[in-house]
């Protein structure tokens, strides 16, 4: 009975430790975000029109948190959660009733993030697949972001190196999925393929990619054929689209550093994109190209000045579009300011990208300020002018192509200051206090406005890393 009873506690002990050895090791993460935002003429038409329309204070709150389940340096599992963004006593930002409210029981959690990481045995190829943030090379001179994409996707990437120099990365996602049955929509997936080869020399590096994009007609519109507004489709529009043909979308670019001449910084994008299905006014092709260069020699500041172009539409509103096609950009602004977005904290921005592309921009900033310990500061001002024909005020407003205070035609032009100031309270805690001005010069009489006012915002708020 006693050497069973030892038999038993000695097989519980295996299996104890081999429990423990097999158990992922779990890591988190996160930012979580409190922003109180006063703000005065946001879509600068003077008139109060709802939230951040004219003179207006808000609270908004975030919460990102990852966890990493951790089997070996070489497997992992990632799940990440967002609550928000969400403006206290309504919906989030997005527009739905789930939200922050007095009594509320509904739920404004969403998985952000799901995938799995891992090496291939006994080989340096890197496998990601799941739900997870995208983003095409880019130089790092806006927020670290790339006008095409940057965000999350379902998709499976996968990496390795060549030589020491040169790695190659290449990737499939889905977008988008509309079949249906029921309906008869066979044909509404919207996939991607994307291709990428970084390379890094002593002092210089870059990223040639291009980009596949395949858009089933069912994936323009819903169920009952009306045709679908959603975030994904909107880059890829014309004035006049139609939804009964598919699209082919291809697009091909580079990012470049250079720091061989330290401390000059030179960072640089260049890209062209396509889009073509269903004769002259569905097709839109177009470019842009970014400069930025910094001084990083100096231990107080990094002053940059910068340069951005894209193109914009001609007068013709039946030849479809002139700008460049875009799948999606979240993070892509100038300065974390107000016109282009990019706010430090949560919210800010004039609208959506797609409605302003078609710009030049030249500018200033002074990065990284800082005279006092845990106290720093980040200033930029650039004036914008728009690259699109006049001709375009005189079209029909849609918010997901053209709009007043967000489109610049060539008659129209904004300066832009923003200050951003931090402050650590904690290694992990930092309070912000943001400001932003906007002189508006649009053409009032283009667009029909019966006044053009300047815009502002002020941003004040707490952010935990950790």
């Amino acid at each position: 009975m006693k050497r069973l009873i030892l038999l038993a506690a000695v097989l519980a002990l295996v299996l104890g430790m081999a429990s423990m050895a097999s158990a992922a090791t779990i890591k988190a993460s996160g930012q979580w975000a409190l922003e109180f935002l006063f703000s005065d003429n946001f879509d600068m038409d003077s008139e109060d029109d709802g939230p951040d329309g004219d003179g207006d204070f808000n609270v908004y709150q975030r919460a990102r948190t990852q966890f990493d389940f951790i089997a070996n340096e070489n497997l992992k599992g990632v799940l990440a959660t967002e609550i928000g963004t969400t403006r206290w006593g309504s919906g989030n930002a997005g527009g739905t009733n789930e939200g922050f409210r007095f009594h509320d029981h509904s739920t404004a959690i969403r998985v952000r993030r799901a995938y799995l990481d891992f090496m291939v045995p006994d080989t340096k190829i890197a496998v990601r697949g799941g739900l997870q943030g995208i983003a095409l090379p880019n130089s790092g001179a806006f927020n670290n972001s790339n006008m095409i994409l940057d965000d999350e996707m379902p998709a499976l990437v996968v990496s390795t190196p060549i030589i020491d120099e040169v790695s190659v990365l290449a990737g499939y996602g889905r977008l988008y999925d509309q079949d249906d049955d029921d309906s008869g929509h066979s044909n509404g997936s919207f996939d991607t393929g994307f291709l990428a080869l970084p390379v890094k020399l002593d002092g210089f590096q870059f990223a040639p990619y291009a980009v596949y994009a395949y858009v089933g007609h069912d994936a323009l519109k819903n169920t009952d054929n009306t045709p679908i507004r959603a975030n994904v489709l909107w880059g890829l529009a014309t004035p006049g689209a139609t939804t009964d043909v598919g699209r082919n979308a291809y697009w091909g670019g580079t990012n470049f550093v250079m720091t061989y001449f330290d401390p000059i910084k030179v960072m640089a994008d260049v890209a062209y994109g396509n889009v073509s299905g269903g004769g002259d006014v569905n097709d839109r092709s177009g470019w842009m190209f970014d400069l930025a260069v910094d001084y990083t020699g100096l231990d107080f500041m990094t002053p940059q000045v910068f340069f951005v172009y894209t193109s914009g539409e001609d007068d013709d509103a039946t030849n479809g579009s002139e700008r460049m096609p875009a799948l999606e950009t979240r993070n892509w602004g100038i300065g974390n300011g107000l016109f282009f977005g990019g706010d430090a904290l949560l919210s800010g921005d004039h609208g959506f990208f797609n409605n302003q592309l078609g710009f030049w921009a030249a500018g200033l900033s002074l990065n990284k300020i800082s005279f006092l310990d845990k106290l720093s500061h980040d200033f930029t001002a650039f004036y914008a002018q728009g690259t699109n024909d006049k001709a375009v005020a005189g079209w029909v407003s849609d918010s997901d192509f053209i709009a007043y205070g967000q489109t610049l035609t060539e008659e129209d032009s904004i300066v832009e200051f923003s200050l951003n100031n931090s402050y650590k309270l904690y290694d992990e805690l930092t309070f912000m206090a943001n400001i932003s001005y906007d002189i508006n010069d649009y053409d009032k009489d283009l667009w029909g406005q019966n006044k053009t006012d300047d815009s502002f915002k002020l941003s004040t708020g707490l952010l935990y890393s950790f």
